[in-house]
Parts: C-alpha cells; structure tokens; sequence
C-alpha cells in the first residue's frame, strides 16, 4: 500500500475500530466475569444454606427415630401382637404424621420389614404411589443414608434406630423423608435457585426445571455454565451423603439468560457503532487526506512544469500551513530557474553568434584565397605580357565566378538559418505531406533511388507544415547525396496515439562514433561541398516541435534517421 491517501484512511479506520473493539470486548469479559461471581456466590449461600437445612433435618430424623425406638407402647405393640397386625400399622402411621416423615418401617433382626407407615400413606397420597425405599438394611444404628426410592422418581433420606429389650437388639425401626419434585419445589422457594436432584450412578431424578438431561449439569463441586431449553444458567453441585462418598448430589442453577441478552445487545450495538464509526473514519481519513494530498499533488505538478521549462507561472498554494516553505522554496526556485534562463539564454545567443560569427568568417575566407590568387596570377601574367593571358583570363574568371556563387551560397545559407522563424502550429494531414514530397522527389523514386513507404493511415495532427516538410527535405537530401555511388533511400512513417514517427534510412557508408557525435554541430559535414547547417536546421526544427530526433548508423546497413512529432501543438507560454 504505497498510496498515502490509502495509509491516511486504513490509519484513521484503525484509530476508530480498535479502541472500540478493545473497550466492548473489556467491557463483556468484565460483565460476564461480574455475573458469574455473583452467580458464583448466590449458589455458594443457596447450597450452604441447602445443605445445612438438610443435614439439621436428617440429625433431627435420626433423634426422632431414636426416640421413637425407645417408645414402650411401639415394643409392645411389635413384640407382643404378631407381625402385620392393623394396630402396628396404625401406630406407625399416626407416629409418621406426628414426626413429619414421609415414611416410616418396623423390621425384625433379619432386616424383614414387619410393619410399614408408608402403606397407610400411600392410600392418601395417590400420586406418590407405594413407596419403597429397599428392605431394611443391618447396618448399626445411627446416621442417615440416601437412596433410591424404587416405583417413583425420587430419593428417600433414611434414618434407623435400634429397638431394644432387655439390653438386646430385636428390631429397628427406620424411617425419613422423600426427595422429589415437590421436595425441591419447597427448598426452591427457601433458597431462591432452581434445584435439580441427580441419583448416585447420576441420573436425573427430579428438577424444578422442564428439559434437563443428565449431561446437563457439572460434576460435584464444580461452577460451570450449562443450557436448559434454550436458556443459559450457572450452575454448581454438592453431594447429599458426603460422609458415604461419592452418591446422590443436589444442583443449583441460576439464570444468565438476562446477562447474556445485555451482553448480545452490547455485541450488537458496538458492531452497529463499529460498521458506522468505520464509515465516519473512511469519510474523515478520505477528507483528511485529501486536504493533504491536493497539496502535494499540485507541487509536483509545478515541479513538472519546472521540469518541462515552464517557469513563467508563479505557484499559488493554499492549505497546509506546513507545505508553505516548500511552496516557497518551489516558488524562488522557479524564479532562479527563469532568471538563469534568460541569462543563460542571452550567453548562449553570443556564444552562438561568436561561433557563428567565426565559422562564417572560416568559410569566407576559403573561397577568399582562390580568388586573391587568380587575380594575382592574372597580375603578373598581364605585366609579363604572356602569350597565354586570354586562356589565365577566362580561368581566372571561371574561378572567381565560382568562388563568389560559394560565398553567396554560404551567406544564403547562414541568413537563412539566422532568420528561421518559429514553427506556426496549424492541421496537417500525413497524406498531403507524402504526396508533395512524392512529386519533389519523382525523378528520384523513378529512379529507384528514394522509395516512399505506402501511408495505412491519415490522422491530423498539429505541425508547421513548411517547417516539417524542410526538415524532412534535408533528411532525403542527404540520404541521397550518401546514397549517389549506389544504394537507395526509404522513407516510412508510423503513427500512435501522440505522436508521429518519421523514419528516413539510406544504405550509404556508416557513420563513425565522432561524426555521430558531432552531426547537429553548425557547420560540420561529411560531404566535400556541404554547409553543415542543413541537421542544425533539422534539430532545430525537431526542437521547437517538441519532438525528438536519433540516428542510428552500422556498417552494411546505412544511417538511419528517426524524427518524432507529437500529434498535439505544446502549450503556449
């Protein structure tokens, strides 16, 4: 990503997202860390309370069994009367109503239940059904076990208690309560949390909750989210018979349904934020930065222009406060740039001059010596009367004569390269250009000697046409005048999108590395009779176009010049 408007608007998306993503991610963790601890501690308070209130009731059952074992009128009845009698049964049930016991039994040494309250119980309370909790263990007395209640979906917490006679064991009497749906319905609204009841291999036995399964809810001890139809709770377990080891265990669930939604909401609020915040800082960091990049952009299409020589237009800038030493360092340097043209414009038009001047004066001066000395040899052939002095006479004249059409030659062309005007941009069209060279040149292409590549295209483009046409003139001339001990001259054009190519190759002698480099030097040839001015004009010509010219030469194969015209007119100024 090298665009800095594009690092300008990712840096101000992240400078919007990222804090707030940081803050709502915080702040979720911190409030589901909030609501589990306190979920944490209401369990903890709810279960120590449970289990508090469930061994106080089971310490009282067993107390109560043990007073009741030491009961004469239970000895006498279960003694004295035969075993099954209605009176036992009766006392029994009486006895579970005034103990607050679910059930209670009467069992011989054995372990043979003899008498049971239960029955009598279950007549009244149908939905229960006849409760069995197992035969009558013969365990010693004392303590309270829980287990399994068979037929129902409930677990009975038992107590036992020893019947004596005369200091010997004849019996044991055994009861407690149930614990099943409505037990925990009952200690749901003591404690406040739903409550689900799970048997020692850890099925479910009972719940306050609909839906539950015994994967549902974590091992003892442990404090873990879990879900119940579709709603979230945390929940945590402790065990109903911790002296006995692992068994029964009692769970406690608190929902997290509402914190849960809060936290959702709160997701679904920071991404709406988040998607509107990113626009914000897309729009911002796209504005930002074009108030940024503008600036520079318009710099570096000044120091273009600099670069294209255009130093006549000042740099008015507007905007960042520190762009403007650059500004005005860009603005003074222009300025200088204008100031050093002109003079450098001024020393370069002497320097040329002088040259001119002194190459001029170079070339004056050969067709000078001849003529001094023809009319010296006419001179001394006149004073020595000679025979001859008619044939020196017309010699003598034949090359004065040629010599002065020389210097006019030379002055022509030095007044013609003086007084080229500059180039007046006007519609040319390809076809036309060829079609006057063709005629300029048809001797020539009759001749074999110069061929004119066929033109596919005719675009329009802006060029002196005067101009172009002499330029293009002085490439055949000298392709031909190289061409004149034998070979031939091609000349093509290719056309682009913004500009035209003109190629003229001849298969002349190759040009040397010196000539190549001195070829738009005024006054240099490689012709006997040349002016050298003729590639000046070209070069010249070529320039002011704002077009490039390059020659490539190699033996065997000719020279070749390659002259590009852009097809639009530069800009004024």
């Amino acid at each position: 990503m090298r665009s800095l408007r594009s690092r300008f608007i990712l840096g101000s998306a992240v400078v919007a997202i990222v804090p707030l993503v940081v803050a709502m991610t915080v702040m979720s963790q911190r409030i589901q860390a909030t609501v589990r601890a306190q979920a944490t501690e209401r369990l903890g308070a709810a279960l120590g309370m449970l289990q508090v209130q469930l061994r106080s009731d089971g310490a009282r059952t067993a107390d109560k069994l043990e007073i009741l074992g030491r009961d004469p009128l239970l000895k006498r009845l279960y003694l004295v009367q035969p075993a099954g009698v209605r009176d036992l049964s009766d006392y029994l049930a009486e006895k579970r109503f005034l103990l607050g016991l679910d059930f209670l039994q009467i069992a011989d040494t054995s372990g043979t239940v003899i008498a049971d309250a239960a029955t009598a119980a279950a007549l009244a309370q149908a939905d229960r059904g006849a409760l069995q909790t197992g035969a009558a263990d013969r365990h010693e007395a004392g303590g309270v076990t829980v287990e399994r209640a068979e037929g129902v979906p409930a677990l009975a917490m038992a107590a036992r208690a020893p019947i004596r006679y005369q200091n010997a064991i004849v019996g044991a009497v055994r009861g407690g309560v149930v614990i099943d749906s409505a037990f925990l319905a009952r200690l749901k609204q003591t404690s406040g949390v739903d409550l689900a009841l799970r048997d020692a291999q850890g099925q479910l036995v009972a719940a306050t909750l609909s839906g539950m399964s015994d994967a549902t809810l974590p091992a003892r001890g442990e404090a873990t989210p879990v879900r119940v139809a579709g709603r979230s709770y945390w929940s945590r377990s402790f065990a109903l018979d911790p002296v006995s080891g692992p068994g029964a265990t009692i769970s406690g669930l608190v929902s997290t349904t509402a914190a849960d939604q809060t936290i959702a909401t709160l997701r679904v609020t920071s991404a709406f934020l988040g998607v509107l915040g990113l626009g914000i800082a897309i729009a911002l960091g796209w504005l930002w930065s074009r108030q940024v990049t503008r600036p520079v952009e318009q710099l570096a299409r000044f120091s273009e222009r600099i670069a294209q020589g255009h130093w006549d237009e000042p740099l008015t800038l507007k905007g960042v406060r520190e762009l403007e030493p650059l500004v005005s360092a860009l603005d003074r340097m222009r300025a200088d740039l204008a100031t050093y043209r002109d003079k450098l414009v001024a020393s370069e038009r002497h320097a040329a001059w002088s040259q001119m001047a002194r190459l001029v004066a170079h070339e004056i001066k050969n067709p000078l010596t001849p003529i001094a000395v023809s009319v010296a040899d006419l001179k001394r052939s006149f004073e020595l009367g000679r025979s001859d002095f008619p044939e020196i006479l017309d010699q003598a004249a034949r090359t004065i004569t040629e010599q002065i059409e020389s210097l006019k030659r030379i002055l022509q062309e030095f007044t013609d390269f003086a007084r080229l005007p500059g180039p007046r941009f006007e519609s040319c069209r390809l076809c036309a250009l060829w079609a006057d060279l063709s005629t300029l040149y048809g001797g020539d292409i009759a001749a074999g000697r110069l061929t004119m590549a066929p033109i596919a295209q005719d675009p329009v483009f802006s060029a002196d046409p005067g101009q172009l046409r002499q330029a293009l003139v002085n490439l055949i001339k000298n392709g031909i005048e190289a061409v004149e001990l034998g070979g031939r001259v091609e000349v093509s054009a290719r056309v682009e999108d913004t500009a035209v190519e003109f190629t003229v190759a001849d298969t002349g002698p190759a040009l040397s590395a010196e000539q190549k480099a001195s070829l738009f030097t005024p006054y240099f040839t490689t012709k006997p009779h040349g002016s050298g001015l003729g590639l000046t004009i070209v070069e010249r010509i070529v320039g002011e176009h704002r077009g490039t010219i390059t020659v490539e030469s190699e033996a065997g194969r000719g020279t070749r010049f390659c002259m590009r015209i852009p097809r639009a007119a530069p800009p004024k100024g």
